[in-house]
Order: C-alpha cells, then sequence, then structure tokens
C-alpha cells in the first residue's frame, strides 16, 4: 500500500528528503512551502516538517485539523526526529484540564 506523504516547507534538509523518497514506488511524496496557502490533509498519512523552517503554530494547526495524522518534525542541526500526533479533549473547567493532563 502507498503512503502518502507531505513534506512541509522549504529547506536544503527536505529537498535531499525528497530526492531519496521519490526513488521509493511505495511512498507518494508531495511538497509544499510553509507559506503555501491552505494545506488538504484528509488524504495524507503523515507529514514531514523541518522545525528549523516551520513556525510551531503551523505545527499545532495540522495536529489541530487532523489530530490522527502523523507529524514528523526533523531538526537537521541537533540531528534529533520527533514523531507527533495529537488528541482533542474538549474543556470547560480546571478541573477537565487537570484530568486530561493525568490520563
Amino acid at each position: 500500500m502507498t503512503k502518502r506523504v507531505l513534506l512541509y516547507g522549504n529547506s536544503i534538509f527536505l529537498s535531499g528528503l525528497a530526492a531519496q523518497l521519490l526513488a521509493r514506488d511505495d511512498i507518494d511524496v508531495r511538497q509544499r512551502t510553509s507559506h503555501g496557502g491552505l494545506l488538504h490533509l484528509d488524504d495524507l498519512d503523515a507529514v514531514i516538517v523541518d522545525f528549523n523552517d516551520v513556525q510551531p503554530a503551523d505545527v499545532l494547526a495540522l495536529l489541530r485539523t487532523r489530530p490522527s495524522l502523523k507529524v514528523v518534525g526533523v531538526n537537521a542541526a541537533g540531528g534529533a526526529v520527533t514523531v507527533l500526533f495529537g488528541q482533542v479533549h474538549l474543556v470547560q473547567t480546571l478541573a477537565d484540564v487537570m484530568q486530561c493532563m493525568s490520563s
């Protein structure tokens, strides 16, 4: 089954990663700059972002839009890879917030 992956940003690191991923038959690679406007996330399996190129608010917006989406953040300078996924909890009281923190 082909995985659909979006490379989100325009760093040199993501360009190199795109070249490697495009050589694979099992990955459908798409690319967007962080200034490219609205993203359509419905058919994606993952988004890969360079944390040095994309604002944290943009990453949080991706997770809010589609909490089950895997967001893979890479930091080429530090050599770290972070996989994020979100859960949305609607809370109305401080007790609700504390419950979310302990679960």
